[in-house]
């Protein structure tokens, strides 16, 4: 406001957080962007409250005076007051309460031992942090206001001093207005107040017994009757954190970063330059609009002159606008840590540019006139700022015009003036030294601007990096192209390896429209058209009308209706066929046949399989309902799992396989896979040597493939993996012409893409030739640990009273069922069982551990639901939550809770009663939707499948279902074949939010994204671990997997896809996994079982595996390798044949080998020993100097350990100076052995010079643990694996960039051009760290170079070339 200050002692003011009797609190920054709250004070400030430390108080960081304007500086805390919590979540109760008064208490006992008193705790002071509580106010002047004194003691306004008696009663008082809601000594006026607080003692009784007691005391008149503060403490486990409906407070860096993400790229491309010049006090020329978004968010505003006061018919103009854009606060410069980054990089040369600015303006005003522009020193320095250090400040026209007729000016004072031949000799010697000098300073200032501009055009790709990914790679070629600076190959480096590929934005992007992803399409849907965009190929494919009064869309976009019309298919504009799809308006949703409405569902989320003989349905609390719709609507599967409360309740998102197979539900726990029996076996061969390596199912040469063919025979179970019976096709509906896509969160499937001809109503779109996989598809022998599968039998293993999650007994029969028998893939495992079941009695399957429940069919009644009665032995039915019949194992069928059969159909139809040999009927003869999931699902019998009236395929009255044979008495799906089984999957964990989905399959099922709160999950389905992660705020309706299944799609700003390579997704770290590369990189070796297995990377072929498991270490060559263990063996690599065996005395955890292989050295605890490898002798011992951190020089004559340099020809060991306690984790010589990386605790990697013993420099990689360090075989690159891999200058010490995320192991090649790591499914990956190598990938990802038009408006600066 006006008047604020904008600066105080440091802290950049942003704006004003509230005022009120104690001052003003502003939102500050101070230069590094850290978020405080700073006060001015409405009297004195106490200085002593500095030093006063406790949890629940909000730290006092500085307390000073600036010009006169006082000012506490404290911590800002990102929270509500009291007052707000209470508005929001309602009064506090129980252990919240607790929990409230006892963190208050901490507070008053820390300032009453220091001393002090707060003299004003109430509800505004008292913030709800994520940490808990925490006191503000420290130190303000006591205040005065009417509303303030109602927790004043009686003493204070009786003219006492506030003691820390007085705090004490404040206590009392916010603790009961906690409980209730209201201040305890409300009145409408001052005198009304204090005649409360003399005289009335308020109602505690609501509160629990000893805090009431506790408040009762404190709130006594007389302050001699108040306990203290070290009585008021009350324990409590509660963790008091704001209400889930509270909106934090966005800092000014993260909105002007929101701000930042909606612009386009060439926006994005002109900020740094547009805010640098209005920092500096100029008033650029706007081309692009680019300010007008920061000026509508209030980061910017016009300058305003006052000028003086006139009377005007509409009011007293005081201030006339002068045009001029600054920012609303300085501190948008300091909190905007994109925007500081910025400041720093030209820093050093804004004073430069100024001085260009001005003399350029002054030429100009001075119509250009050779006598005011720059020359000499003045020159020289603009020139040197222009090559050397402009990154992000461009110049503008006039600017350039005034350098380079500088420049041509300079040469020509500078040409020499050619004597006669009749001239002395030694001018024209001179002459010519002059002209050489002359010409080399001008390659010289030549080869600068080119490097400056390589530096600029760099930092423009960065800057474009996700908003323009596909050109920031290019930009990036293009720097390294015209300079090979540092700075060129980082952002080289980093658009190999960057997961964004490209981003299509809808070039009409309508704010009022809706926007949905499907595959490679991106739907449109505004009031009168739905237009489809191919985001591959950046061009729109089709439009279709819309009739009026639409006001509902299909996700794929290919069916609508209105409120008050019937289904339309969007590509025709008639009514639909056979198809079956979904509609949602708000919160309910109704499921389609044809026109005819299957579900009629609420608070529900739906799916449905691609061909739509499936469906299922999910509810608030966690039910999932499983259904078959052909050739009738007959449920087949009911489980539960954890839901998402509170305020983020929702529905748990599901999503079939491509195939339709197998249903993956988000609980709030993790993933369950719902399917019957398994498509593949997933036994494994036993390798043997020269075998060739298998790529991953994730890697490059995997994806390649696209979709797999579906298996066609038949199939042997496997435990783990589940998937579905293929479905049965419906007499009305002809099979598709092309393969399915199974549509994400259940709908039918988005009109085809890459074609201007409208898709056949009905009909599918195909992701690729051939049918998709399974889920299971390829599932591999090695990897995670065993799966849970709970039910996969159908419940036939159960005992009676086993409770509703099903596990196989010891015992059990498995694997292929026979006719009537027991099916599915559920193991038995007593040990496991016993861990994991639950309280006696409850029949639950255990805490901690997600959970499904199921229910529904068994292997011999598709049509049963149910299961026994939870711990007991009765062999009738146990009744379920939701009055489904349950069935027990002697074939007795439960009654619903009420007696009576539930209701299928709409309110007016009739419920048959499902009897012991009735099947339940519906009759909506009008097509109106069964209603379930809410108590009233429809309940097949014992002997009948359900039959749903009108339905095709119906015999009248028989009461069986399609395909039963005479007399058989089983529903569709019965049989062995419809076997159904519920795998709580414990690998695939569900990030914060994930439950609310929603869940997309790639199209070949062996992948499996699952969003959650602040970021995207991709889990290889197959092999049940994590592929990688992706941050992401929200992505709604819009998450798609490309046809090919390579790239991971999701809406980003408005009209915006992003598209993400799959397999360069950020992966974490392999914990446990265990690698490790010869010296020259040539060999691999990785741990599988309790085996080790050999790999040749260089020809790509497995070489065997040899019989050992433990820490592993190779010599140079890679002819040896050492595991350890007890005894450390030594094998042969290329033979695998065992060469020595060391008998160290016990367990050896670490080893290493000497380059030439003849010495091993093992560390045991703190004993390090050295052997002869050849004859299995000791040939030293060094009590003290063991340690897990092992390396050999190149030479093999120096050992390093740790901490210590141990000379091996000697036995000297020489202690390493590292100047702090820090355990070294991995050590590392260069390839000349002159310097030793040694990683410490805390991220940090010191270079250690050998022959100096010092230290070269220092290397922050971050916060994690630094597992392993590779030179390059130059030695200039340092590999560094601390959860990603990261590659460093070594004479810079500067990142080149980040290079893979691997599970163990770090190896160079032997040309230094490529970096290796063992990745968690075993295979080896590698990536490019050559520039050359790397430019060449890059434009190879980024699908060629820029075009003539994209580089003259990108790199206006610098001539085309063609950089790909």
């Amino acid at each position: 406001m006006p008047g604020d200050p904008e600066r105080l002692g440091g802290y950049w003011l942003a704006a004003r957080l509230g005022a009120g009797g104690r001052g003003v609190v502003y939102d500050a920054y101070d230069d590094e962007g850290h978020r405080f709250a700073v006060t001015v004070p409405r009297g004195e400030v106490g200085h002593r409250y500095e030093r006063v430390s406790c949890r629940h108080l909000a730290e006092v960081v500085a307390v000073g005076s600036d010009q006169g304007v006082p000012y506490v500086v404290s911590e800002f805390v990102n929270g509500p007051d009291l007052r707000q919590a209470v508005a929001l979540h309602g009064p506090y109760a129980g252990a919240e309460l607790a929990a409230l008064a006892g963190a208050l208490a901490e507070v008053l006992r820390a300032l009453h031992d220091a001393g002090l008193t707060h003299r004003g705790l109430n509800p505004e002071s008292v913030l709800l942090a994520d940490d808990g509580p925490k006191v503000i106010e420290l130190g303000l002047p006591v205040p005065r206001p009417m509303g303030a004194c109602t927790y004043q003691a009686p003493e204070v306004l009786t003219g006492q001093a506030a003691e820390a008696a007085a705090d004490v009663f404040a206590w009392g008082a916010v603790v009961l207005f906690a409980a209730t809601g209201h201040d305890p000594f409300h009145g409408d006026s001052l005198g009304g107040i204090m005649h409360r607080l003399l005289t009335v003692d308020p109602d505690v009784s609501c509160l629990p017994g000893p805090l009431a007691e506790l408040v009762g005391r404190a709130l006594a008149k007389d302050p001699a009757d108040r306990p203290t503060a070290a009585e008021l403490l009350v324990d409590s486990d509660a963790q008091l954190r704001p209400p889930e409906t509270y909106v934090r407070q966005r800092s000014l860096g993260e909105l002007a970063e929101e701000v930042y993400a909606t612009l386009t790229p060439a926006q994005q491309q002109e900020v740094p330059g547009l805010l640098l010049r209005l920092l500096d006090g100029d008033t650029p020329h706007d081309e692009g609009d680019v300010l007008r978004p920061l000026m509508e968010a209030g980061l910017l505003v016009r300058r305003s002159v006052r000028v003086p006061a006139v009377e005007t018919s509409v009011g007293k103009l005081v201030a006339v606008s002068d045009d001029r854009v600054a920012p609303a606060s300085a501190a948008l410069y300091r909190a905007w840590p994109r925007l500081r980054g910025w400041v720093a990089d030209e820093r050093e040369g804004l004073a430069v540019h100024r001085r260009i600015r001005e003399a350029a303006r002054h030429w100009s005003e001075h119509r250009r006139g050779r006598g005011h522009l720059l020359r000499g020193h003045e020159l020289d320095t603009a020139l040197g700022w222009a090559a050397t250090k402009r990154r992000h400040v461009r110049l503008n026209q006039l600017e350039r015009d005034f350098i380079n007729d500088s420049v041509a000016l300079s040469k020509q004072r500078r040409k020499l003036l050619v004597p006669s031949l009749a001239s002395v000799a030694a001018v024209l010697a001179v002459a010519v030294t002059m002209t050489v000098v002359s010409v080399h300073g001008q390659n010289d200032l030549r080869e600068r601007l080119i490097e400056a501009d390589a530096r600029a055009v760099a930092a423009r790709a960065e800057s474009l990096r996700t908003s323009d990914p596909r050109t920031a790679m290019r930009l990036s070629v293009a720097a390294w192209r015209l300079a090979p600076v540092f700075e060129a190959r980082a952002a080289l480096q980093a658009s190999l390896v960057q997961p964004e590929l490209a981003v299509f934005t809808d070039p009409e992007a309508d704010p009022q429209a809706r926007y949905l992803l499907r595959g490679d399409t991106l739907i449109r849907w505004d009031a009168s058209t739905v237009t489809l965009w191919d985001v591959a190929a950046r061009r729109r494919v089709a439009s279709y009308p819309l009739p009026a009064g639409i006001t509902a869309l299909s996700d794929d976009g290919r069916y609508a209706e209105g409120p008050a019309s019937g289904p339309i298919d969007v590509t025709t504009g008639r009514a639909p066929d056979a198809a079956v799809y979904a509609i949602s308006r708000g919160n309910r949703t109704r499921v389609y046949r044809g026109t005819r409405v299957l579900f009629d569902l609420t608070d529900a989320k739906v799916a449905l399989s691609g061909d739509g003989a499936r469906a299922a349905v999910s509810r608030l609390n966690g039910r999932v309902e499983l259904w078959e719709l052909a050739p009738r609507r007959t449920r087949v599967k009911v489980l539960e799992v954890e839901p998402l409360t509170g305020a983020d309740a929702a529905a748990p998102a599901l999503a079939f396989s491509p195939d339709g197979r197998t249903l993956a539900v988000a609980g709030r726990d993790g993933v369950t896979l719902v399917g019957g029996e398994d498509a593949r076996s997933r036994g494994a061969s036993a390798e043997t040597f020269g075998t060739a390596v298998q790529p991953g199912p994730d890697t490059v040469a995997d994806l390649s493939r696209g979709a797999s063919p579906a298996p066609t025979g038949a199939t042997t179970p496997g435990p783990g993996v589940l998937a579905l019976p293929a479905p049965t096709p419906t007499p009305a509906q002809a099979p598709p012409s092309a393969p399915s896509q199974a549509p994400a969160a259940g709908t039918s499937q988005a009109p085809a893409a890459r074609t201007s001809q409208p898709p056949a109503a009905g009909a599918s779109q195909a992701p690729a030739a051939g049918a998709s996989a399974s889920a299971g598809a390829d599932a591999r022998a090695t990897g995670p640990a065993p799966l849970r599968s709970a039910g996969a039998d159908g419940g036939r293993t159960a005992q009676p009273g086993a409770g509703a999650t099903a596990q196989a007994q010891p015992g059990a029969q498995t694997g292929t069922a026979r006719p009537g028998g027991p099916t599915g893939t559920a193991r038995a495992d007593a040990e496991a069982n016993a861990s994991k079941a639950g309280r006696p009695g409850t029949g639950g399957s255990g805490t901690g551990q997600p959970q499904a429940r199921a229910t529904g069919a068994t292997p011999r009644r598709a049509d049963e639901a149910g299961t026994g009665r939870s711990g007991s032995g009765d062999p009738q039915a146990a009744r379920t939550g939701d009055g489904e019949a349950g069935r027990s194992s002697d074939g007795q069928a439960a009654r619903p809770r009420d007696g009576e059969a539930a209701r299928a159909g709409d309110s007016g139809g009739e419920a048959a009663r499902a009897g012991d040999g009735e099947a339940a009927r519906t009759s909506d003869g009008g097509g109106e939707a069964a209603r379930t999931g809410d108590g009233q699902a429809a309940r097949a019998g014992d002997g009948q499948g359900a039959r749903t009236g009108g339905e095709p395929g119906n015999g009248p009255g028989d009461g069986r279902g399609a395909g039963a044979g005479p007399g058989d008495g089983r529903g569709p799906g019965a049989g062995p074949d419809r076997a159904w089984g519920v795998e709580v999957v414990d690998g695939m964990e569900a990030a914060p939010g994930a439950s609310a989905g929603p869940l997309v399959f790639s199209p070949d099922g062996r992948l499996l994204a699952l969003p959650g709160a602040g970021e995207v999950r991709v889990w290889n389905v197959a092999e049940r671990r994590l592929s990688g992660s992706y941050p992401l705020k929200d992505p709604g309706h819009g998450l798609a997997f490309s046809l090919d299944g390579r790239q991971l799609r999701y809406l980003g700003g408005l009209g915006s896809v992003v598209s993400l390579d799959v397999s360069g997704l950020p992966a974490p770290s392999g914990d446990g996994h265990i690698a490790a590369f010869s010296g020259n990189g040539r060999v691999a070796a990785k741990e599988v079982g309790n085996a080790i297995e050999l790999t040749d990377t260089e020809e790509r072929r497995k070489l065997g595996r040899i019989a050992a498991a433990g820490d592993l270490a190779f010599d140079a060559a890679g002819r040896l390798l050492a595991v350890a263990g007890d005894p450390v063996t030594v094998w042969e690599v290329a033979g695998g044949r065992q060469v020595a065996t060391i008998e160290a005395g016990g367990d050896v955890p670490a080893v290493a080998l000497s380059p030439d292989g003849g010495t091993l050295a093992t560390a045991r605890g703190k004993l390090l020993e050295t052997w002869d490898v050849r004859t299995g002798r000791r040939i030293k011992e060094y009590a003290g100097a063991g340690d897990l951190a092992l390396a050999f020089s190149p030479d093999g004559t120096t050992l390093a350990a740790g901490r210590n340099l141990l000379d091996l020809a000697t036995g000297r060991v020489t202690p390493l100076d590292l100047a702090d306690g820090a355990a070294p984790t991995a050590l590392a010589f260069s390839p000349d052995g002159g310097r030793l990386a040694i990683a410490l605790e805390g991220g940090r990697v010191l270079l250690w010079d050998v022959r100096e013993r010092a230290t070269m420099g220092t290397i922050e990689t971050g916060s994690a643990p630094v597992d392993e360090l590779r030179f390059s075989p130059a030695g200039d690159l340092l590999a560094v694996d601390a959860g990603r891999t990261s590659l460093w200058d070594t004479a810079a010490l500067r990142e080149v960039g980040q290079v893979g995320s691997w599970a163990a192991g770090l190896a160079f090649s032997q040309d230094g051009k490529r970096l290796r790591g063992v990745a968690l499914d075993g295979t080896v990956r590698e990536v490019a760290v050559d520039p050359g190598l790397t430019a060449r990938e890059v434009c190879a990802r980024a699908d060629g170079a820029l075009t003539r038009a994209e580089w003259a408006r990108l790199i206006p600066e610098s001539g085309y070339q063609d950089s790909c």
